[in-house]
């Protein structure tokens, strides 16, 4: 008899409401757990430029300052005086970072405001922690979205399978962690991508498609406005509602006009300001592939790149060939996902899912395309949107699996289980490895040690100015306005000078990005060769105009010059 009650105990399981139940406590654990993990145990701040660089902006922006900089760019400065524009003393506009994750982020961070001063304690800064956290709520809700996507590609069974598998992607939760507006633009994505469904659903009933499409086109110009690159995207996408829609006459067009209505002022407003709609970002394409703005073009106070040499084919070529051979990094390292491209052989049955996988596939060569073109440094890095098909491509990777497994014809529920238990086992890979490692350090050393950068904050006067070779984060931990270091000492001296910004420039803070010891042989021969005197230690300071200086922990490598001793005379001075 209890052997009877135990096989229906485990029949019970297999399929009803027993497994439903399971099933959901199982996703409700995955939902609570993983961002207490990754949020409270792996998170040790930003690690990239534009993760701090738009963090700033939006404390700038939530201290009613607007969208202003406290990253001085030489190249942004000749931008205003070629535009005959005047240099503000206070509130350096912003022409450079896309607006949408600066502003969304603005709100939380009114929240925390007596947390803004970094204390000497705070190895994790605090708002970089809320900013996290608005990227997590971003990312759990875009999978709520998906959900409903799935549903409407496939069944719910194989969205909610999907949907675990985009939940226990340890790329999802780094994009999460890294202050960068890829999670946000995961939502508006998702939110997009459910409207197409929806007016390709409503076309083939006869039904109204114009509000679905115009909505789209609004999801889409927010998308623009948080990452520029999406235009590429878009436009792939746009050719797949100009022939899926070609009956509808004109309609597509409403997108394009939902898409202008939300990005034109934006572009209006840089024009003001700087003389340029699209601001400094569009000479990236222009600039040497191999280097980063920031250690390359962005540092002259001279013309920039010219526009000509925009969209090279020799560049775009080296561009595409670098992300085919990272392709499988690029999607995470999630097996799933990969399959994506071995289901486009795949006659599906629904034919909007069958036709769909078309407008995925002319949005990511889209992106492929921007990425060639503008750079993309990593798998964790602004520039990277093959993060947003990820869900998509699991999807339709997942169900094609589930086809190939229907035709090996195995019997019995207990064997699909283990087949997919281990797809699901194999996605989750790197996220297993990434939490059983555990933390390996507190901070993103090198270079970043907020508690060491925030101290200038200290030291310099509200309105003084500090050049880095790491302005971004001056102006994030210490809240000081900051230049990038300018490619010559001459070039720095005139500026400082001639009071080019509002004022001399009263500090020099360099760090291992310029100084590291693994590329000391190159310090002379490379993008920094200008500052070799002052990178070298002990640092050469002979007609420098700021004579004064200190090491910094960690083991001397940062090191801070000055006009005069700012700092306690027990720390040391030159």
């Amino acid at each position: 008899m209890s052997a009877i009650n135990a096989q229906q105990a485990i029949h019970s399981i297999d399929q009803g409401i027993s497994a439903n139940y399971i099933r959901g406590a199982m996703f409700v654990a995955l939902i609570i757990s993983l961002p207490l993990l990754y949020l409270f145990v792996q998170f040790r701040g930003f690690s990239t430029v534009t993760a701090m660089d738009q963090a700033q902006i939006a404390r700038n922006l939530a201290s009613g300052k607007g969208f202003s900089t406290q990253f001085l760019r030489p190249l942004a400065v000749w931008q205003l005086e070629d535009a005959k524009k005047p240099i503000p003393k206070d509130n350096f506009p912003d022409f450079y970072q896309s607006p949408l994750n600066s502003l969304v982020n603005a709100l939380p961070l009114t929240f925390v405001k007596s947390k803004w001063p970094i204390l000497s304690s705070d190895f994790v800064y605090a708002p970089e922690r809320v900013i996290a956290g608005v990227s997590i709520l971003c990312f759990l809700l875009s999978v709520a979205v998906w959900y409903l996507i799935g549903k409407i590609l496939f069944d719910s069974q194989l969205s909610l399978l999907a949907c675990a598998a985009i939940l226990m992607c340890d790329m999802m939760w780094q994009f999460s962690l890294s202050g960068l507006p890829q999670m946000m633009m995961l939502l508006l994505f998702s939110g997009m991508i459910w409207l197409t469904l929806l007016a390709m659903k409503n076309a083939e009933k006869s039904r109204v498609v114009m509000a679905s499409l115009f909505g789209a086109g609004l999801l889409f110009g927010l998308l623009v406005l948080a990452h520029g690159l999406v235009v590429w995207m878009f436009l792939g996408w746009l050719l797949f509602v100009f022939v899926y829609f070609r009956r509808s006459g004109p309609l597509p067009l409403v997108a394009l006009a939902a898409l202008l209505i939300v990005v034109t002022p934006w572009l209006a407003r840089n024009y003001h300001v700087c003389g340029s709609a699209l601001g400094l970002a569009i000479y990236d394409s222009a600039a040497i592939a191999q280097e980063s703005p920031e250690s390359g073009y962005l540092r002259s106070f001279t013309e920039p790149p010219k526009l000509s040499l925009m969209f090279r084919p020799s560049i775009i070529k080296s561009g595409i060939e670098n992300q085919a051979k990272e392709i499988f990094s690029f999607l995470g390292l999630n097996l799933a996902a990969a399959v994506f491209f071995l289901s486009l052989m795949h006659p599906f049955r629904s034919e909007i899912t069958s036709v769909f996988r078309w407008a995925v596939l002319l949005m990511w060569l889209g992106a492929v395309f921007g990425m060639a073109a503008f750079g993309v440094r990593g798998a964790i890095s602004s520039n990277q949107l093959h993060v947003l098909f990820l869900p998509l491509f699991i999807f339709y990777g997942l169900a094609f699996l589930l086809v190939l497994w229907a035709r090996l014809e195995f019997e019995g529920k207990i064997l699909r289980s283990i087949f997919l238990g281990a797809i699901l086992f194999l996605c989750a890979l790197p996220m297993l490895s990434t939490l059983v490692s555990g933390r390996q350090m507190m901070v993103q050393w090198p270079p970043y040690f907020p508690p060491f950068i925030g101290i200038l904050g200290e030291w310099f006067e509200e309105k003084e100015i500090i050049a880095s070779d790491m302005p971004w984060a001056v102006a994030w931990y210490a809240n000081r306005r900051s230049l990038l270091l300018p490619e010559t000492l001459k070039d720095f001296c005139q500026t400082s000078d001639f009071g080019r910004l509002g004022g001399p420039v009263t500090g020099l803070y360099l760090t291992p990005v310029s100084g590291n010891s693994a590329l000391f042989s190159s310090i002379y021969k490379g993008a920094y060769k200008g500052w070799a005197p002052l990178i070298a230690r002990p640092p050469n300071v002979a007609g420098f105009p700021l004579p004064f200086f200190i090491s910094l922990p960690i083991d001397g490598e940062c090191i801070i010059f000055s006009d005069h001793p700012r700092w306690p005379k027990h720390e040391g001075e030159r």
